[in-house]
């Protein structure tokens, strides 16, 4: 009775994990558009818009992507106090590539998980004005590199829409959040 038990189950599990998908595969495309927060440079949310094509599977683990990424921060604050004062402006500009390591160790259709890195150009302005004891001081723009690391997820609701989660170091936001649309 037991064999036969464990033939049974045995079959079971095998059917599931043949018809068994994943939200992620070689050949998909991703793109991710949404807000981030808690950055570098004020308390403004960044815009940020990613995506991405699964292209390197790695066995029964996963799935490695590569893509690129884009994004913009303004933030500015302005205060007076007894004849002095200080009106500050900031803009940074991100564009670069990524790549994300899509873990397939569990069977869904609905969920992603990943974690990845991005490396590519930054630009951002600092714009201040001091009125200090008739002092002014201006500062110009900069160019250079930027890095990231994340962890993230997405939670499809269709098969060509979802949302998507990811948390990380990154100048423009260490949390981001919106909408992934599969093509």
């Amino acid at each position: 009775m037991k064999k036969l038990l464990l033939i049974a189950f045995s079959l079971v599990m095998v059917t599931f994990a043949a018809n068994a998908q994943h939200i992620f595969n070689k050949g998909d495309v991703a793109i991710n558009a949404g807000i981030g927060a808690f950055g570098y440079g004020g308390f403004v949310p960044s815009i940020e818009i990613s995506g991405e094509i699964g292209v390197i599977p790695t066995g029964e683990i996963g799935i490695v992507s590569f893509g690129g990424e884009i994004g913009y921060k303004y933030s500015s604050y302005s205060w007076a106090y007894s004849g002095y004062s200080n009106d500050y402006h900031y803009h940074q500009f991100i564009f670069g590539g990524r790549a994300a390591w899509h873990l397939q160790t569990f069977e869904s259709d609905k969920w992603d998980a990943y974690a990845g890195v991005a490396i590519g150009m930054r630009t951002y302005t600092n714009y201040d004005t001091w009125n200090w004891e008739d002092n002014e001081y201006e500062s110009s723009a900069h160019i250079g590199s930027y890095s990231s690391v994340f962890v993230g997820g997405r939670m499809m609701m269709s098969e060509s829409f979802g949302l998507f989660a990811e948390v990380g170091y990154s100048h423009l936001s260490s949390v981001r959040f919106g909408m992934t649309f599969k093509l």
